[in-house]
C-alpha cells in the first residue's frame, strides 16, 4: 500500500482587540490511493500539531500585566469673554438696556480619552503629555472598575510624558525594561483604550528603534502593533511582561506604523517629574543645522555629524572651544548622523556631566570636553511651547 504524505499550512488566528497573530503548522494525512475523493467512510485520521508559542504566552501576559493598564478620561473646560457689539455706540436700541452690551462669558467644555499605567504601587501612573496638558479635571478608571480622581504632578513636552497621581490601595504595577533588551523584530504587545474601549490589546512586532521625525529629543520606537486613538499613554510590551515603550502617536491613514516612547527616555523622565513636576535638561549652546547635500560636500568635508550654524555665548560649547561650521561627528565616541541624533545624545546626558566631542573643521579632526550646563529657562520654556504647539 502506497502512502501519500499532503503538507498544509494551519493558521491560527488570537485576537486580541484587534490584533491578529499568524502561527505556521504542518499537518500530515494518511490515506488509501485508491479511496474515492467522495468517500466518506474513507476519511483519513489526521494528526495536526499547531506550534504556536506566543498565543499562550500573550495570553499569560494579559492577565499578569493587564490589571495595571487605566483609562483616562478628561474634562477640559475653557472660559472665553465676549463682547457684544451693537451698532449704536453699545446702546441696544429694541430694549434700551445698556446691560445688553456688557462681556458675556461662556465656558465650553471639551471631553477626551487616553490611557496610562501604574508604574508604582503607592499611585504613580504614566502618560502622554497631550492626554492631560489641557485637562482641567482627570478621572481614572482601573480594569477592575476602580475609579479615582487623578492630580497632575510633573508634565514634560519634549518627551510627551506626563505622571499622575491617584489615591488608591493595593494597586498592581509594571516594571520597565531594560533598555538593552529591546531588539528589532521582537514579539510586543500593546495594551490601551483606543476610541474608549477599555482594556483593548493588540500584538505586533518591534519594527525600528530610534525614529526621528516627530519630536527632536526623542527617537522612538516603531511598532506595527495597532494604535488607535485612545491608546496613547498605554504601555508597549515584550513578553516578559516589561514595559518597552510608551504609545504615543500614529501616522494618519497610514496601518502598521505606530510610535512609542522609548523606556530609557521614560527612566529618565519620570523620577524628575515625581521630584521636581518638571525635567531640567542638559544644554551645549548651539543652534543646529543638517549637513547639506552631497553637491555641497566640497565645502563640508565630513560625511556625517551635526552642523554647528551658532554658538551661544558663554555657554558650554563657547567655553569648550566650538566654532560656528564644525560638524560634531561622536560625542563620547557614539556617531552621530545628524542634529537629531546630537540632541538625543545630549539630552540622555546629565547636568554637569562632561563629554568628549569629535569635531570636523574645515576638513581637520579635533578632539574637544565640553561639560554639559543646565538649560536656561527661557529656552526651554520656548522649547516646550514650541512642542505643545507642534502636536
Amino acid at each position: 500500500m502506497r502512502q501519500r504524505f499532503v503538507p498544509a499550512l494551519l493558521s491560527l488566528s488570537l485576537g486580541l482587540g484587534g490584533g491578529v497573530l499568524g502561527a505556521g503548522a504542518v499537518m500530515w494525512s494518511k490515506a488509501e490511493a485508491q479511496a474515492p475523493a467522495y468517500a466518506a467512510s474513507q476519511t483519513p485520521q489526521v494528526q495536526a500539531r499547531v506550534i504556536s508559542p506566543q498565543g499562550e504566552v500573550i495570553a499569560d501576559l494579559v492577565e499578569k500585566v493587564g490589571p495595571a493598564v487605566v483609562n483616562i478620561d478628561t474634562v477640559s473646560r475653557r472660559t472665553v469673554v465676549q463682547q457684544p457689539v451693537h451698532p449704536f455706540f453699545g446702546f441696544d436700541p429694541f430694549f434700551g438696556d445698556p446691560r445688553s452690551s456688557r462681556p458675556q462669558t461662556r465656558t465650553y467644555e471639551q471631553k477626551g480619552v487616553g490611557s496610562g499605567f501604574i508604574i508604582d504601587p503607592k499611585g504613580l501612573v504614566v502618560t502622554n503629555d497631550h492626554v492631560i496638558s489641557k485637562a482641567t479635571e482627570l478621572t481614572v478608571t482601573l480594569p477592575d472598575g476602580r475609579k479615582f480622581k487623578g492630580k497632575v504632578i510633573g508634565r514634560d513636552a519634549a518627551s510627551d510624558l506626563a505622571l499622575v497621581k491617584i489615591d488608591g490601595k493595593d494597586l498592581p504595577s509594571l516594571k520597565l525594561a531594560n533598555p538593552d533588551s529591546i531588539r528589532v523584530g521582537q514579539w510586543v504587545v500593546a495594551i490601551g483604550s483606543p476610541l474608549g474601549l477599555k482594556y483593548s490589546v493588540t500584538a505586533g512586532i518591534l519594527s525600528a528603534v530610534n525614529r526621528d521625525g516627530i519630536k527632536n529629543r526623542v527617537g522612538f520606537l516603531q511598532t506595527d502593533a495597532p494604535i488607535n486613538p485612545g491608546n496613547s499613554g498605554g504601555p508597549l510590551m515584550n513578553l516578559q511582561g516589561e514595559v518597552i515603550g510608551v504609545n504615543t502617536a500614529i501616522i494618519q491613514n497610514a496601518q502598521g506604523i505606530g510610535f512609542a516612547v522609548p523606556v530609557d527616555t521614560v527612566s529618565r523622565v519620570v523620577p524628575q517629574l515625581e521630584a521636581k513636576g518638571r525635567v531640567e535638561r542638559a544644554w551645549i549652546g548651539v543652534g543646529l543645522a543638517d549637513l547639506p547635500d552631497d553637491r555641497s560636500r566640497m565645502f563640508y568635508p565630513a560625511e556625517h555629524g551635526a552642523l554647528i550654524a551658532r554658538v551661544e555665548p558663554s555657554s558650554p560649547a563657547a567655553k569648550a572651544g566650538l566654532a560656528e561650521g564644525d560638524v560634531i561627528m561622536a560625542l563620547d565616541g557614539q556617531k552621530i548622523e545628524d542634529s537629531a541624533s546630537l540632541m538625543r545624545a545630549v539630552s540622555s546626558m546629565n547636568i554637569g556631566e562632561k563629554a568628549k566631542l569629535t569635531v570636523n573643521r574645515r576638513g581637520q579632526t579635533k578632539e574637544l570636553t565640553l561639560t554639559l550646563g543646565k538649560m536656561p529657562e527661557q529656552i526651554q520654556q520656548a522649547s516646550e511651547q514650541a512642542e505643545s504647539e507642534g502636536r
